[in-house]
């Protein structure tokens, strides 16, 4: 039987020890997250924020995902720590039509973070959700040089199924 998103969410918060002695706090957004994650956001290099499929730069964007929060649609995760947003991952699902069996997951990491497992262990809890849901399939699209990264989702059992050149 598939869990219920309401279901999934009893088990949040949750509080992680990361393997660098971090603790953070993993919870769905809020509408109030919208501060800290234009903050969040600030800090991610101008390079990795044209691979994000929004504008995260421009306020209005933020505005839409948590004045929209729609957890059967887009179940957005935080990553805080003290106070700060210092991650933020996301399922993006279909309930209905031919692709329902699909899911994306999105991750968008500090750069002051990275390297050290938390992208890891946000895939790794997205994928437990999906299971839950009986998602059968989950992808992401990154950028082809973006080997640190491919590398993570590979370790994590996703496969390499398409690469597409630019022009």
């Amino acid at each position: 039987m598939m869990a219920k998103v309401a279901e999934i969410l009893t088990g949040f918060p949750k509080t992680w020890v990361l393997d660098y002695g971090a603790k953070v706090t993993v919870r769905p957004m809020v509408k109030e997250d919208r501060d800290k994650l234009a903050e969040f956001f600030k800090k991610i290099p101008e390079g990795d924020l044209k691979f994000l499929k929004d504008d995260v730069t421009d306020l209005r964007v933020i505005d839409q995902w948590v004045l929209d929060l729609n957890y059967d649609r887009v179940l957005p995760l935080v990553v805080e720590m003290d106070g700060r947003i210092i991650a933020d991952a996301s399922l993006h699902r279909r309930k209905e039509g031919w692709r329902r069996h699909l899911a994306s997951v999105r991750v968008v990491v500090d750069v002051a973070h990275r390297h050290k497992g938390l992208a890891s262990r946000l895939i790794d809890e997205l994928v437990d959700i999906a299971m839950k849901e009986r998602i059968e399939r989950l992808y992401t699209e990154l950028p082809a040089d973006d080997r640190s990264a491919i590398d993570v989702f590979l370790k994590r059992g996703f496969k390499l199924v398409a690469r597409f050149e630019r022009n």
